[in-house]
């Protein structure tokens, strides 16, 4: 008679089938009902994401090579991510209650999986087991976690970085605030005209730190406002947008004066990195101005839709034809009306982009170069929906 599968064995079956990336979807869904704080912030949400896929990915090596959990050692994403919520001055309490929840996810998981893979004469002990061992390294991963927190947690509010932040919060909030001492915590001049920038990493590890340090020079203020978001004030004619030259993404606000300045050229900065990640905007750098009317538009996303689909008629069908038509207008406005190197860019011959072009008329029954702003911010946000959806 051949020997009932191991829960090792049931799990590491399982967990191949499933992948790291799936599992780790798991416990960021159960994670995000235990810590509000995650709701509502896609950066600080990647950042758990990455802390579970490798904290996942720990665990299927502890189970393939039956090691043991005394030498255990937090990865870097786990650390990192206790560090932004350490910065954020989030509860330890909630930090370990997230892992809690995580864990009970995981346990849930690996039960219905050994139940499924387990013949029945060898299904009590490999359930006993497998609960045994779910719990034994989430009570260990939780210990670790918790433990670098209180540390990271230290080393922040001694930090003049907590200093420059608490300060900075106090500014972007409009609290009532002396320039003189503001300007002295901070070791920047408040007292001048700002230009204000964000400067945010990719998918391929690049680190905005360094970049950001570029594009403010050495005349700055570097704030972190995320585990892969910088904000940053320079003087305008300190401030090179290009010298990122792309390690990470940058956005820019419109130059403004004192505190009032401050902010405001701030929250622009911020308004156009939104845009640009929600509607895929193709420009780095990408400075407020270029994209007002976008931000202004995708405030409330389901009236930006139903804008674009106002606008566009029968251009915002979905056949391949039509989308077709559409790609090539969009690129036609972004090249300002230029067939040629509209051309260029689709890959096809002017004469196409001209075809096309007329096909839209007949299409749309006016020509869409006699309202550009209007139907390049409808076709960017209709390929935005597209991509989501």
């Amino acid at each position: 008679m051949a020997t009932p599968p191991s829960w090792r064995e049931a799990l590491q079956a399982a967990g191949q089938e499933a992948g790291i990336e799936s599992l780790a979807e798991l416990t960021l869904e159960s994670m995000k009902h235990a810590l509000p704080v995650l709701r509502g912030d896609p950066d600080l949400l990647q950042a758990a994401r990455s802390s579970s896929a490798a904290n996942i990915a720990l665990v299927t090596e502890l189970i393939a090579r039956r090691e043991t959990l005394t030498d255990l050692e937090s990865p870097p994403q786990a650390t990192a991510f206790a560090r932004e919520l350490a910065r954020r001055n989030v509860p330890v309490a909630d930090l370990a209650r997230a892992y809690r929840v995580a864990e009970i996810a995981l346990w849930r998981w690996a039960v219905a999986e050994v139940r499924a893979r387990v013949p029945a004469e060898g299904l009590a002990d490999a359930l006993e087991g497998a609960s045994e061992a779910v719990f034994e390294t989430g009570d260990a991963f939780s210990t670790l976690v918790t433990e670098r927190y209180a540390l990271e947690r230290e080393r922040w509010m001694r930090s003049a970085d907590a200093v420059r932040s608490a300060t900075v919060q106090e500014l972007l909030d409009g609290a009532p605030t002396d320039p003189l001492s503001a300007s002295r915590r901070l070791r920047y001049e408040l007292r001048q005209r700002h230009a204000a920038f964000v400067v945010w990493g990719g998918s391929d590890g690049s680190v905005p730190e360094t970049a950001a340090a570029g594009v403010g020079g050495s005349r700055a203020l570097l704030v972190p406002m995320g585990p892969d978001l910088i904000a940053g004030w320079a003087p305008p004619d300190a401030v090179d947008p290009h010298a990122a030259e792309g390690a990470a993404h940058v956005a820019l606000g419109t130059p403004r004066e004192g505190l009032a300045g401050f902010r405001s050229s701030h929250l622009e900065a911020m308004e156009a990195r939104r845009v640009s990640r929600l509607l895929a905007v193709g420009v780095d750098p990408i400075h407020y101005d270029d994209v007002a009317l976008l931000a202004l538009l995708t405030k409330d996303l389901d009236q930006a839709r139903a804008f674009a689909r106002r606008t566009l008629g029968p251009l915002a069908g979905d056949d391949a034809a039509t989308r077709r038509l559409a790609d090539t207008l969009l690129v036609l406005l972004e090249e300002e009306g230029r067939p040629r190197r509209a051309a260029a860019r689709l890959g096809v011959h002017e004469n196409t982009v001209a075809k096309r072009l007329r096909a839209i008329v007949d299409l749309l029954g006016e020509d869409p170069a006699e309202r550009p702003a209007d139907m390049l911010a409808a076709l960017l946000i209709l390929r935005s929906a597209r991509a989501e959806g």
